[in-house]
């Protein structure tokens, strides 16, 4: 999933490619976010920061 996050896709591009629900999309996005311990904040894009953390192999 995180190869298509790192492509730009949406949520719902994610699930049309994975053939799974949206929310099945938004429940393992929340898991990786807490896997990285990436919580919200108002500057700063989650989904970016976990590709990042996974492709520097800083979140393994």
């Amino acid at each position: 999933m995180l190869d298509l996050m790192a492509q730009g896709h949406s949520n719902r591009s994610i699930a049309r490619h994975l053939v799974v629900t949206e929310r099945a999309v938004e429940k393992h996005a929340a898991a990786i976010f807490m896997k990285f311990d990436l919580s919200p904040t108002e500057s700063d894009n989650r989904r970016v920061k976990a590709v990042l953390t996974y492709l520097t192999g800083d979140g393994t």
